[in-house]
């Protein structure tokens, strides 16, 4: 970022949204009662700030002050002009013409105070200790992420970011997202297999003349393993957490894979730099939408035929999409991953969304260069909040929590569903437990992996499986 940008940008952080209006520089916020016009000292009619210290610049225009401000080796400097801009006598002056109005106590915007009601239900539910007990089960690490960071005139901020002048002039942002921090930080160490979790804040700028919003989010990450199986239990854990608070019935599934999204767009004949403004069109104003009659009878097709229950809509999709590579691909990937809910008994409500786009996209295989085959990367974001809100009434308790960790495995290799089987059971007990999510390992790579996330605890299941007992083979690893 130039310096001439950053002053647009710093200006527009102090004083808020700037119209013009007869050559007039006009001021919508707080800070307008410091901008006069040079024709109080004689001369042309040009806005310029008014306070003690910013009247030594009165022959300077407002993006000279700022861009003073900008390219000065004094670093007082910025301390000096936004001490002057929120002077409390100057805002004090600013109140007393609003004598006679009814006001706050002590100040006229105050700190935002949740009502009772919605501070209870916060306590009552507890959802982020909940989130925190499901992520630990799945033996997720937990990797905090610093919720400011100071920005220098090179890195790209989101739109909708929160961003901050200090008084020394340096730009800092609020934590609008927890993903791409943890992202940076597995290229850096180029992480092929790690569970991780999250349960912070996040913050958005809003519009108008309001102060930033904040949500608490929960992530949960797996990196490594089988697609279908590392997306599978992604979305285990998200059930798990949702079922805490809502009822499994009121809760439905959608699913879609790029390859099989990119194959529909191409079916219809909706070309790829086109696709983004159709699918916005469709979700809010397909009245709009201009196209060829054969286009939209085949996005009707779509919408009527290709989505809905998830075995059913996999049936008609492989027989009308073109069996080329990669869709056939995405369709078996898909099948795998509802083989594998039907085993932690997520079965129901299951749909495919044949038109539902991803949200964001982190993982690419250039962030991995210095590996031939990148790992799987999968992930999920809550918003709690949202969930706490929208809770049944009648929230079950949530168990208490064990500190052991349990690996589940087998001498033989596969068992697979057996291994996916005995793990649900032990996450429904609160038992924090793992496998690992590859169709046959050996056991020693089942050793290695205990190892590599610090597991001491192993459930061995012979080949017969489970005993009729009731009872397995558990070592503890005490060194």
């Amino acid at each position: 970022m130039s310096s001439s940008d950053s002053s647009i940008l710093v200006r527009e952080e102090l004083a808020g949204n700037v119209t013009t209006e007869k050559q007039e520089l006009k001021i919508s916020s707080k800070t307008s009662q410091f901008w006069k016009l040079t024709s109080d000292f004689g001369g042309q009619s040009t806005p310029l700030l008014n306070s003690h210290y910013l009247n030594g610049f009165v022959e300077l225009q407002p993006y000279d002050i700022l861009r003073t401000m900008l390219t000065s080796e004094d670093p007082s400097v910025y301390d000096k002009v936004i001490k002057d801009i929120f002077d409390n006598e100057m805002l004090s002056a600013k109140n007393l013409q609003h004598v006679g109005r009814l006001s706050f106590v002590g100040d006229d915007t105050p700190f935002i105070q949740y009502t009772d009601a919605d501070t209870e239900l916060r306590d009552y539910v507890d959802v982020d200790e909940v989130t925190r007990e499901v992520f630990r089960n799945h033996c997720a690490k937990h990797l905090e992420v610093q919720p400011i960071r100071l920005l220098d005139d090179y890195q790209q901020t989101a739109k909708n970011a929160v961003k901050l002048l200090t008084h020394g002039g340096h730009m800092i942002e609020l934590c609008r997202e927890l993903r791409l921090p943890f992202v940076n930080w597995v290229i850096t160490n180029q992480k092929s297999s790690f569970k991780r979790y999250e349960v912070s804040y996040v913050y958005r700028s809003v519009i108008g003349h309001s102060p930033p919003r904040h949500y608490l989010q929960g992530d949960f990450d797996r990196i490594g393993g089988a697609t279908a199986l590392t997306e599978a239990e992604v979305i285990k854990v998200a059930m798990d957490i949702v079922t805490h608070f809502f009822h499994s019935n009121s809760c439905d599934i959608h699913l879609n894979h790029g390859d099989l999204l990119d194959a529909i767009w191409s079916w219809i004949g909706i070309k790829a730099e086109h696709r983004q403004k159709v699918a916005e069109l469709l979700s809010m104003m397909p009245s709009e939408l201009n196209l060829a009659e054969v286009v939209v009878k085949k996005l009707e097709t779509v919408v009527l035929r290709f989505c809905g229950a998830a075995d059913q809509a996999l049936s008609i999709l492989r027989e009308a999409l073109p069996t080329d590579k990669s869709t056939h691909k995405a369709l078996d990937e898909l099948a795998d991953l509802l083989s594998y809910l039907r085993v932690w008994r997520i079965e129901k409500h299951v749909f495919v969304g044949a038109l539902m786009p991803p949200t964001e996209s982190y993982h690419r295989d250039l962030f991995f260069q210095k590996k031939s085959n990148p790992p799987v990367a999968v992930g999920v974001s809550l918003a709690l909040e949202t969930v706490i809100r929208h809770s049944s009434m009648d929230i079950r308790p949530f168990k208490i929590k064990l500190v052991l960790m349990f690996l589940v495995c087998s001498r033989g290799g596969g068992l697979l569903k057996e291994h996916m089987e005995l793990v649900a059971k032990l996450w429904e007990e609160n038992i924090k437990a793992d496998f690992l999510p590859v169709s046959d390992p050996s056991l020693t790579e089942q050793y290695e992996y205990a190892n590599e996330h610090d597991i001491r605890c192993l459930v061995i299941i012979a080949d017969a499986g489970v005993s009729p007992t009731g009872f397995v083979e558990v070592y503890f690893d005490s060194s």
